[in-house]
């Protein structure tokens, strides 16, 4: 700003450091054209009397991981950078009073402020484990297999291929970070035979999985586009639910140690023995923005499936906005207990519910959107209570306002749940909301709890949420049913504790839908618009302030999950955005749109695993794509049939686990029959797109290195005789340890 001054002339700026530098201080400003800016508004500018070029920078992102750096912030920080910009092109120091490092920035792998700094100090987040580390260059090649529990800090980066093999775990006082715009293909079956793959934040785990509208971070499966005329049960007391797209792989669980009002001993639905809920409301268990599960939901046992997103106890202290779940087998979001906020939620063609919440979930919900399609139960189940005790508490208080929930409609084929299930003597309030296409009922009420109230007035912040409790719904919610009787109705056999709720209104009439057809509510299309217009009831009726003044709650001047008749948060990343299904969409990003192809074959409907050992005969079926997760072992005595036409795919592997192969030991038989049309093939699960790599090997030691390409991706066929060789027939056959031949 300041050129110059009485006692000397301007300074030139430059941006190569003058060989003189210690003798001619006072003549250069020097600005390296290594530092990074990321994303200014404007570059250098000079200003009057200053007069030059303005000096260069490098604008880009160097991925420094946590949540904001602000006095209020709640999730764990991390200063360190991960980008390779942070890495590359590090300028020498000046002089012998620096220390020569090989990074940019105040911290390298160290983090010297934890410990002794005010983020450590009690109530503040503190920092990301001090083991936390950058993953190293080499891991953004090829495929990565991700399977087990993980005992360090890791961190998933853009660039690398993610594979999900089995289920993953973070236990307690490990973090996992995910950079914007990666992609995580779960395998439909999981290597060892084990659960349906899925992600599990374990009590005291930590998720940094921050994405942005333009790199979203997903989770999806491996052939999200075939079909399957399967049917599953998703709860007892509902119709089947045909596949389709759905079930393909688990789904994203994280466990807290906030209040629930079940036992801490209770395990998780969906998983063995693990655990959640505790004392501590405002725990932490990390971050989710801008996060895409999709095509999830696997059922594990009888009316047991993973739901999209599952929170079990989770606290207030995560962070938790712009999230999606499309085409799970069972629940969107579920909340069992916890006190964790949302914000910018959307739920896509589920076989069950839109949002569950239950078990004491007392959190704060807005903008969350719902299109159930012609196969979801219910967009809300609102429940509390545990078995016969409508009562116990915590009792659940949801505070969900702005939501649009789009039912089934009327049509052939559409599911009978009401848009809105409140059961088991649940709380909670809700305002701003639009209910339309249901089936019948937009809003049922079963199992009241006997010593909560039922009221359309809201009650003052002084008054108990959930000791006794209450339940409020806004008069100002808009339920689009065909008469006013069905807006509200009352359960067949429910207590008279429920009689309250049966003389409640709501606003009667279209909300005013931008563009919502009836052919829309199965899948979408590409004049679908559930915004509102300014013109119509949801923009121009009466709207609810914020519950209680509650901060947390943004200004609306639309009801529904659309702040204004402008607001599409869903246009850059949601499935219907970039699937084409919705007008406005701006997902055009490679990131956002890398998910919808993924870099694997086209397997068939029927899927499974090749077993690890085949200790008895064993014929493969016919139409059938089967999965070769870890070395397969054919033992003597055993013949293993394969009929034509089969084609059997190689996972990827984690590192320093045996690449998969099959193997046939001394006395076992292969019987592999194929013909010129329908020959037997074992070939890597990846597709050509995705086969290209630069890693590098060396075949034997008196090679040269050279690059794998496409090749390197699973390990082989052996076969293991008893013929004669000229070795000892204790020799062991290559790349497998402890089969011998010959």
């Amino acid at each position: 700003d300041t050129c110059t001054n009485a006692s000397s002339a301007a300074p030139s700026i430059v941006s190569v450091l003058p060989a003189n530098a210690l003798e001619s201080l006072d003549t250069y400003l020097f600005f390296s054209s290594n530092n990074i800016i990321e994303s200014p508004t404007a570059g250098f500018q000079i200003l009057s009397p200053c007069t030059g070029t303005a000096p260069n920078f490098t604008n880009t992102n160097p991925l420094i991981f946590g949540d904001t750096f602000t006095e209020t912030s709640t999730s764990p920080i991390d200063p360190r950078a991960c980008g390779t910009a942070a890495y590359s092109n590090v300028d020498p120091v000046p002089d012998s009073w620096f220390m020569t490092t090989t990074y940019k920035g105040a911290f390298g792998s160290d983090n010297w402020l934890d410990g002794w700094s005010f983020f450590n100090l009690p109530n503040r987040p503190g920092f990301v484990s001090s083991t936390f580390t950058c993953p190293s260059a080499a891991d953004r090649d090829d495929s990565v297999a991700l399977c087990g529990t993980l005992s360090a800090d890791k961190m998933l980066y853009r660039g690398a291929l993610y594979v999900l093999t089995c289920q993953v775990f973070v236990p307690s006082g490990i973090t996992l970070a995910i950079q914007a715009g990666v992609t995580i293909y779960a395998s439909p079956v999981a290597s060892g035979g084990g659960g349906a793959p899925a992600l599990i934040i374990e009590k005291g785990g930590f998720l940094l999985a921050e994405g942005t509208a333009t790199s979203p971070i997903t989770f999806t499966a491996f052939n999200p586009t075939v079909s399957s005329s399967l049917s599953v049960s998703t709860d007892s007391t509902s119709a089947d639910t045909v596949l389709e797209t759905r079930g393909k792989w688990g789904g994203l669980i994280l466990l807290g140690s906030a209040p629930t009002n079940v036992p801490t001993t209770t395990q998780i639905e969906g998983i063995t023995a693990k655990t959640y809920g505790g004392t501590n409301p405002t725990e932490s268990s990390g971050s989710l923005q801008y996060v895409r599960v999709w095509h999830g939901g696997a059922v594990v046992g009888a009316n047991n499936e993973i739901n999209g997103i599952t929170f079990g106890g989770v606290g207030s202290g995560t962070v938790v906005d712009h999230c999606e779940v499309a085409y799970n087998v069972d629940d969107g979001f579920e909340f069992f207990g916890g006190t964790v906020n949302v914000k910018y939620l959307s739920v896509l063609f589920v076989g069950d519910d839109g949002f569950d919440t239950d078990q004491g979930y007392i959190g704060k919900g807005q903008f969350l959107f719902v299109i159930e399609g012609l196969t979801g139960d219910h967009s809300m189940e609102i429940d509390s209570g545990v078995g016969t005790n409508q009562d116990v508490t915590p009792r659940s208080h949801p505070a969900f306002y702005s939501f649009t929930l789009i039912g089934g409609g009327t049509g052939t084929g559409a599911r009978t749940g009401e848009l809105m299930h409140v059961n088991d003597g649940t709380g909670g309030k809700f305002g701003n909301g639009i209910l339309a296409y249901p089936h019948l009922n937009g809003l049922l009420f079963e199992d009241c709890g006997s010593t909560l109230s039922y009221t359309q007035t809201l009650p003052a912040a002084s008054v108990s949420i959930s000791n006794p409790g209450y339940l409020y719904f806004s008069a100002n919610n808009i339920i689009d049913t065909a008469t006013s009787a069905s807006q509200v109705a009352l359960h067949t056999g429910t207590t008279a504790a429920c009689t309250p709720a049966d003389t409640w209104t709501a606003v009667m009439g279209a909300p005013g839908f931008a563009a919502v057809a009836t052919t829309d509510l199965a899948g979408g299309s590409a004049t679908f618009n559930p915004l509102p217009l300014a013109s119509g009831l949801a923009c121009t009726g009466t709207k609810d302030a914020a519950p209680n003044g509650d901060p947390f709650f943004s200004s609306v001047s639309c009801k529904g999950a659309f702040g204004s008749s402008t607001d599409n948060w869903l246009a850059g990343y949601s499935w219907l955005a970039c699937s084409g299904k919705m007008v406005g969409s701006t997902c055009t990003s490679s990131a956002a749109r890398a998910a919808l192809a993924p870099p694997f074959v086209t397997l068939l409907p029927n899927v499974a695993l090749v077993s690890s050992h085949y200790s008895s005969n064993t014929a493969l079926g016919a139409n059938i794509s089967y999965i070769l997760a870890s070395q397969v072992f054919v033992q003597s005595g055993v013949t293993l049939t394969i009929p034509a036409g089969t084609t059997i795919f190689a996972l990827p592997v984690p590192n320093g686990v045996a690449a998969p192969a099959l193997v046939v030991v001394k006395g076992g038989m292969l019987l592999a029959a194929g013909t010129a049309s329908s020959p037997i093939t074992l070939t890597t699960i990846l597709s050509e797109s995705a086969l290209s790599g630069s890693a590098t090997a060396v075949t034997d030691s008196s090679s040269d290195v050279f690059a794998l390409g496409a090749r390197g991706k699973w390990g082989g066929l052996i076969l293991l005789g008893n013929a004669p060789t000229n070795m000892p027939t204790t020799t062991q056959i290559e790349g497998i340890t402890g089969y011998t031949y010959g």
